[in-house]
């Protein structure tokens, strides 16, 4: 066994019994966060170390020099942001994609890593890929769906409009056609009149 791998194991070792450093009084008191605080009180029994007090943090519990930021089989790893950033890495290192890279960038700097044959060491690639796939499918599934709703409110406005023209033009023909009646009534009582007077 070489001596990474001793160090490797080691560090396995200690950081599975390595316990969550947390802020003293954590849990008693609702304002008090679950961050590591370093206890300052002059009478605090966490920080002089009193048997049954939550652990304070101590470079006991730290990864072996040696190995200190490398992933569990070894290897390098480093941080990247941006297809350029991609270039500088060398094949027996690994890489971990910012958390801040959007799934478009993300895509493209795992595809290019799978060119390159430089392993993903915080995405599972097909997981993540199909993931994406569904997401493109049910963006497109909502666009189609939206555009028909545009579609269909559009026609619908169209045909109230339409509806709206033909009840206008009807009431207008009613009153044109209430108009003629009385107009034409006035003219048989004209004649009427007009008859009455030269009898007399």
């Amino acid at each position: 066994m070489t001596e990474k791998k001793k160090l490797l194991e080691t560090r396995k070792a200690v950081k599975d019994r390595k316990p969550e450093f947390k802020q003293q009084n954590f849990g008693r008191k609702k304002r008090i966060s679950d961050r590591w605080r370093r206890p300052r009180g002059l009478q605090s029994k966490m920080r002089h170390r009193f048997k049954g007090y939550p652990i304070m943090i101590s470079k006991g519990w730290r990864s072996p020099a040696e190995v200190r930021g490398l992933d569990n089989k070894g290897n390098e790893t480093v941080l990247i942001h941006s297809l350029s950033e991609l270039d500088k890495v060398s094949k027996h290192q690994v890489i971990i994609i910012a958390g801040t890279v959007g799934n478009k960038k993300r895509l493209a700097i795992i595809e290019k890593a799978e060119e390159l044959k430089i392993p993903v060491v915080n995405i599972k690639v097909d997981k993540f890929k199909s993931k994406i796939v569904a997401e493109k499918a049910q963006k497109e599934k909502t666009k189609v769906e939206k555009t028909e709703k545009k579609k269909k409110t559009i026609e619908d406005s169209l045909k109230k409009a339409e509806k709206k023209e033909k009840d206008k033009k009807k009431a207008e023909s009613e009153e044109k056609s209430e108009e003629q009646k009385e107009e034409e009534q006035k003219a048989e009582k004209k004649e009427k009149d007009d008859v009455l007077i030269h009898k007399d």
